[in-house]
């Protein structure tokens, strides 16, 4: 097979683009009907991937182009990145630390007010150092959200920051899916993407919590909240020394498979010291190392696929067609980005998550971004951002389902409450649309690289 040879699709310039227009089209139809997940999407990938083959004029060679996707490097270190990640999440949850930081906060006895600024926190804590949204929310959510109800304070606003806590930690923490795809995608540095993504996420923090803080106590009543949990202590605290690792080897130079292996080694040893997971625990079917690992099978599955889908696509021409094309309209630095921003957004609307909106719309903006010699972390900053604003302010989102999922089990009801009582409080995923729109608008924060 000749290495730069084009391949002809049945529909001539419109028949490549057929497999993924139709993974695309039911990634919206899954979401909306709440009947999405990996494993939907892994058997839309595989349809796309059979739908290039029979599109595909010269099927003898198909075989090498799938081969040829799956031989990209940059899918390689993504598959050991989310294996390795998924360990060490497993490793700080199985360990009690949620729990733990849980316990931190309820020691403190807030006024009622400032219980949403106490769920924003905790949320930001949890995601930040386990690298998950979803989780972050399943945590805290069935803790906090009885408590708020119980104590008249606005479940919409607590489900808001709640989902607002877990964004931050899903767009900043290093082993988060999306920081990792973002990165790694555009190109770029983990510890480089994170370090220049800080100020934009900050900002749009600390505006979240003074207005947490501002609508809580007026919507409280002034008397002290009691959080009560049984059999907790604070010996899993310990394990945040992982994530700061983490942070320190990659501003080291450590490569991200590297640290992440280090890491996980670190965190087994100290789980088995502290006997925060016994030695029969750790090693078994549900243990952290192979549930870990287990967790992310699908992930990579899928990502398996779309990188022969795509592989199929980029040996048409019709990707770099795309991309002279959009070219066109991208005759400056500011419209290039607000074509990425446009293409995050719907991206994580279309496929209900930031993470494989990254994923499948990455190599896209990296070629928009290198032609026009935008920094590679000012690409990931943006795609991720927007990704995650995205995902927290959707009505079929995981964040948004799993808080709406606790609130159906409280015993005041009210069947009148949806997401609609909880868009306007995610303050944080606001906040991270508004800021990338007005960085893009106005430049802030723009770097561009030299040819070198």
């Amino acid at each position: 097979m000749e290495e730069n040879k084009k391949f002809e699709f049945y529909g001539k310039s419109f028949g490549p683009w057929i497999p993924i227009l139709f993974m695309i089209a039911g990634m919206i139809v899954s979401t909306v009907t709440h009947s999405g997940g990996l494993q939907r999407l892994c058997l839309l990938a595989f349809i796309s991937l059979a739908l290039s083959f029979f599109l595909m004029k010269d099927k003898k060679h198909f075989g090498q182009i799938s081969l040829k996707g799956l031989q990209n490097p940059m899918l390689g270190t993504i598959v050991m990145a989310f294996l390795m990640a998924g360990i060490l999440s497993q490793l700080l949850r199985q360990s009690g630390l949620i729990n733990s930081l849980i316990l931190v906060v309820a020691k403190l006895d807030l006024n009622v007010g400032f219980l949403p600024l106490v769920g924003f926190i905790t949320c930001m804590l949890i995601s930040t150092s386990c690298g998950t949204s979803t989780g972050s929310v399943a945590a805290v959510a069935p803790v906090l959200i009885p408590l708020a109800a119980s104590l008249q304070v606005d479940v919409g606003l607590m489900c808001g920051a709640l989902i607002s806590g877990a964004i931050f930690g899903d767009n900043v923490a290093p082993i988060s899916d999306t920081t990792i795809s973002s990165a790694l995608t555009q190109e770029a540095q983990v510890s480089d993407v994170v370090r220049t993504r800080l100020p934009f996420a900050a900002t749009s923090a600390v505006v979240s919590a003074i207005l947490f803080v501002v609508i809580g106590l007026r919507m409280g009543s002034g008397d002290a909240a009691h959080i009560v949990l049984e059999q907790v202590g604070f010996k899993p605290l310990v394990l945040l020394v992982l994530p700061l690792t983490m942070v320190f080897m990659m501003r080291k130079g450590w490569d991200l498979v590297g640290t992440l292996v280090v890491c996980n080694v670190l965190g087994i040893v100290l789980n088995l010291i502290l006997g925060c997971i016994s030695p029969q625990a750790m090693v078994s079917a549900e243990g952290p190392v192979i549930a870990g690992m287990g967790g992310m099978l699908q992930l990579v599955l899928y990502v398996m696929l779309l990188f022969q889908v795509l592989e199929a696509l980029i040996c048409s021409g019709a990707f770099d067609a795309l991309g002279e094309q959009l070219m066109k309209v991208c005759k400056s630095p500011r419209s290039g980005e607000l074509i990425c921003y446009v293409v995050a957004s719907l991206g994580s609307a279309a496929s209900g998550g930031s993470g494989i909106a990254i994923i499948f719309f990455g190599s896209l903006v990296r070629k928009i971004t290198k032609t026009l010699h935008i920094d590679r972390c000012r690409g990931a900053n943006i795609l991720d951002g927007v990704a995650c604003g995205a995902t927290g302010l959707l009505p079929y989102g995981n964040p948004v389902l799993v808080s709406l999922g606790v609130v159906l089990t409280l015993e005041n009801f009210n069947p009148d409450f949806s997401f609609l009582n909880i868009m306007p409080y995610t303050f944080h995923c606001w906040g991270l649309l508004i800021i990338f729109l007005i960085s893009i608008l106005t430049g802030i924060g723009r770097k561009f690289e030299t040819e070198e």
